[in-house]
């Protein structure tokens, strides 16, 4: 995962990336941090929006010297404030919202590493906390690692448990 975080990171902070939202007339992330509620209690964390606030899991199996498991990643998306979006005006504005998170799905989707298959795209929806309307866009892919080698010293080989009864009165 540290892999897959970094470059994400990396990601966001190339020129080329900057240029994909200058072009859509929006502004890249200013912050990215691992969630830990910001959203919900942004009186908490100092952060500027727009921000992504990546969360994980990851469902682990074991092949020898390898782990392989199923990663679904989180990625917790606010923007600035927007025009709302109703359909009363005969211009709809406040499209920049849905632009934004196309655009950050369009940039993760497929994106790999060398512990990690592309990305996809597997979920969307609306979040609303206290503080803030924001997307959550959901990802999984596949993830390997090479299982750290742990020394064992002190390694015990025959353990001789006896059950005792106690009495008490």
């Amino acid at each position: 995962m540290k892999e897959l975080y970094t470059t994400i990171q990396n990601l966001f902070s190339t020129e080329a990336t900057k240029d994909v939202f200058k072009e859509a007339h929006l502004y890249p992330p200013e912050f990215i941090d691992l969630y830990n509620g910001q959203p919900e209690f942004p009186e908490e964390f100092e952060f500027t929006t727009p921000a992504l606030f990546l969360d994980y899991s990851i469902n682990w199996e074991r092949s020898g010297a390898m782990r392989r498991g199923e990663l679904t990643l989180e990625v917790h998306v606010l923007t600035d404030p927007t025009p709302e979006t109703d359909s009363l005006p005969s211009v709809i504005e406040g499209m920049e919202k849905i632009m934004y998170y196309e655009t950050i799905s369009d940039l993760l989707e497929d994106l790999a590493t060398s512990e990690t298959s592309g990305l996809i795209l597997k979920q969307e929806r609306p979040i609303t906390t206290d503080y803030f309307n924001y997307h959550l866009l959901t990802f999984s892919c596949t993830i390997s690692r090479r299982r750290t080698n742990i020394s064992l010293i002190g390694k015990i080989n025959n353990i001789i448990a006896e059950r005792r009864k106690y009495i008490i009165d």
